[in-house]
């Protein structure tokens, strides 16, 4: 049976739940508000079968890395329809390979909110179902029981495209055993997963200082255009207030790695060869022609990491426009694609004041007043990842 032993080796992905014939497998949050699988030892009948679906004591063969290998492959991208883009996060590439496999009786599996706090994958085989899959969320979806869903429509015939993080497209190879000509996979490049404990008592406060209740939740607001990436939250009293993500306060410390889940500071998927057949991003580099009117709608950065990644690119252009782009600015734009979130080493004393007096002082003692200096070592850190990768790119 499934145990966890070492939390840096969990992700969550809920491969396992899938695949237990008994369903005695369930998720339970732990004292830091991350969910881990727990087992009815009683009705265990020794299987294994969640072992074997687990990507980290299992793992799935990744991509082929070889040097001929033709992939990745990177490129910029935008949606067609202009005012589709002010209902994504970026330049629409979800949106436009979604409808793309919706258009061949396909189906699409992706992150939905329900609420301020809930979000789950869910499936979708119509445009307007598909609507709720699309925007950022920075929030651990549920994946619940796709997975299986995913298996009996690849049984059924139908095409099958699954969007995630990159640990839960692992979670789901592993839980498959085997590639499938129809089954596509797109993973969204992932900063790492915040505790749902730490949101709810930031939300508590919040609330309690304002006096009202938050009922909508925007992540990725873009009325002020994409580059001026801010939350958008809506009290019960139809009053809205927007913030720049990094002065947001809880979106500051998400950030900074203070209570991400303990297995995205090493994570083994975020690095190139990915597990998908194709990853998306921001681009936030992009100058091209996307951006050349100084329209800031968004553009999305796409590596296609195999043929199957490039077929489904190819049937998605009729939704949207690409070009190919440089691997070292796709790097140097994103440095997620390659490397791991920051591993704070503030977080256990984070998390102790944070138990002990609050979020807003555990956010005063770790993110506020240090936020200069992290600030500094962000930009340093940045210079070094462009230089570092503009350097290779010249040994190319």
């Amino acid at each position: 049976m499934i145990r966890i032993t070492d939390k840096r080796k969990c992700s969550g992905c809920g491969a396992c739940i899938n695949a237990c014939p008994k369903d005695i497998i369930s998720f339970h949050e732990d004292g830091e508000g991350f969910l881990y699988p727990q087992v009815r030892t009683d009705q265990c009948i020794e299987c294994h079968l969640c072992e074997k679906a687990c990507p980290f004591v299992n793992p799935h063969p990744g991509q082929d890395n070889a040097s001929d290998n033709p992939y990745p492959r990177f490129f910029a991208a935008q949606l067609k329809e202009k005012q589709d883009l002010f209902f994504v996060s970026s330049g629409g590439a979800f949106w436009a390979l979604a409808r793309a496999v919706i258009s061949q009786q396909g189906v699409v599996f992706g992150a939905a909110q329900r609420d301020v706090d809930t979000i789950f994958h869910m499936r979708a085989s119509s445009v307007s179902e598909a609507e709720q899959l699309r925007r950022s969320k920075y929030f651990q979806s549920d994946t619940r029981l796709t997975f299986r869903q995913v298996k009996r429509d690849l049984l059924d015939g139908r095409k099958v495209l699954y969007s995630g993080t990159a640990c839960q497209i692992a979670g789901l190879r592993t839980f498959l055993g085997k590639d499938y000509d129809a089954l596509f996979t797109c993973d969204v490049v992932c900063h790492g997963v915040p505790s749902r404990k730490v949101w709810r008592k930031y939300r508590q406060e919040k609330e309690a200082s304002v006096g009202k209740k938050i009922r909508q939740l925007v992540f990725r607001d873009k009325s002020m255009g994409w580059s001026h990436n801010q939350y958008k939250i809506t009290y019960d009293d139809g009053t809205v207030e927007t913030e720049r993500s990094t002065r947001q306060l809880f979106h500051a410390g998400y950030l900074q790695g203070l209570f991400y889940r303990p297995s995205c500071g090493s994570c083994r998927f975020a690095s190139i060869p990915r597990v998908a057949d194709i990853t998306l991003a921001d681009y936030w580099q992009y100058q091209g022609k996307y951006r050349q009117n100084g329209c800031d709608l968004g553009v999305s950065l796409i590596t296609v990491n195999n043929e199957k990644g490039q077929r489904l690119l190819k049937d998605a252009s009729a939704y949207m426009d690409f070009e190919e782009t440089k691997r070292t600015l796709a790097l140097a734009s994103c440095r997620h694609l390659d490397e791991h979130p920051f591993e704070n080493p503030d977080r256990k004393n984070f998390f102790r004041t944070f138990e002990d007096k609050g979020y807003y002082a555990a956010a005063q003692k770790y993110i506020i007043r240090r936020n200069s200096n992290n600030i500094i070592r962000r930009v340093v850190c940045k210079l070094k990842r462009i230089i570092t990768h503009l350097t290779q790119g010249s040994k190319e």
